[in-house]
């Protein structure tokens, strides 16, 4: 007979003693929770564009005369998604995807860049999924371009980066944050809204030798440097562009539509269609 011994007393003062983790549950097997990549039904979308994505091929790159690859085709008021003013004489244009380890990061410095340069810099951002790397770039690659259907493009882009690459696919919440209208804004995933954009930017990316994200050019040329605030601003100081005037005028009181292009509807500075 097993010899049974007496509950030490505790003291007045003194905290529980741990209690000790019975032997079947000290060995169990962890929880796993399986998210889905999408639970909104855009999955249907998600897999026709990467499908697209997979036919892509580059056109002939373009570089400089010292090796330096070039932004193909060019930066262009108008088409690109900008934050920040279009006629600003320098221009960082960004090949990203949402659902990355990097994406918080590009995120941070972005947003940094254009409180530095507010007037200096416009900031340009084209798409460049990879689905099988990343599972849940594509869908949020139509997430964004659903959201700039409604004018709020980089108001969902910047919730998107701001969002840890490993959390559950909460966008429902993420397009609230952004002041988007969730149903419209996945009718329209569904619906593969802005897919074709998303084939163009990624065959712009390839045919400017971009192979990984996040790939910067700053004023169409190839920045190698690290992805931090102080490398990228003091790049884009350094080039010949920044802060120089008469590289893009400012659109007069008419608006952009002055310049030959079709006005935007934003609603948000920032913010393009």
């Amino acid at each position: 007979m097993d010899e049974v011994f007496p509950r030490p007393l505790r003291l007045p003062g003194q905290s529980e003693p741990p209690r000790e983790v019975p032997e079947e549950r000290r060995h169990a097997e962890p929880k796993i929770v399986d998210e889905p990549i999408d639970a909104y039904g855009a999955e249907a979308a998600a897999a026709d564009l990467g499908e697209r994505l997979e036919q892509v091929r580059s056109g002939a790159p373009r570089v400089t005369d010292d090796g330096v690859d070039l932004l193909s085709p060019a930066f262009t008021p108008g088409r690109d998604r900008v934050d920040g003013p279009e006629w600003a004489p320098s221009t960082l244009v960004v090949f990203g995807a949402h659902g990355t380890p990097w994406s918080r990061q590009l995120g941070r410095v972005l947003a940094a860049v254009r409180t530095r340069h507010p007037a200096t810099v416009a900031v340009a951002w084209r798409h460049f999924p990879d689905p099988a790397a990343h599972p849940r770039a594509s869908v949020l690659a139509l997430a964004a371009e659903a959201a700039a259907a409604q004018g709020r493009f980089w108001a969902l882009t910047r919730e998107l980066l701001a969002a840890r690459h490993h959390d559950p696919s909460d966008l429902s919440a993420v397009m609230v944050r952004a002041g988007l209208d969730p149903a419209r804004t996945l009718a329209a995933m569904r619906a593969g809204t802005g897919a074709d954009r998303i084939v163009a930017d990624t065959t712009s990316a390839l045919t400017s030798a971009v192979v990984f994200t996040p790939a910067l050019f700053i004023d169409g040329e190839r920045y190698r440097g690290e992805l931090e605030l102080e490398a990228v601003s003091a790049a884009l100081v350094r080039h010949p562009n920044h802060g120089a005037e008469g590289r893009r005028t400012a659109p007069g009181p008419a608006g952009p539509a002055d310049a030959g292009l079709a006005p935007e509807r934003r609603s948000n500075p920032g913010d393009t269609q």
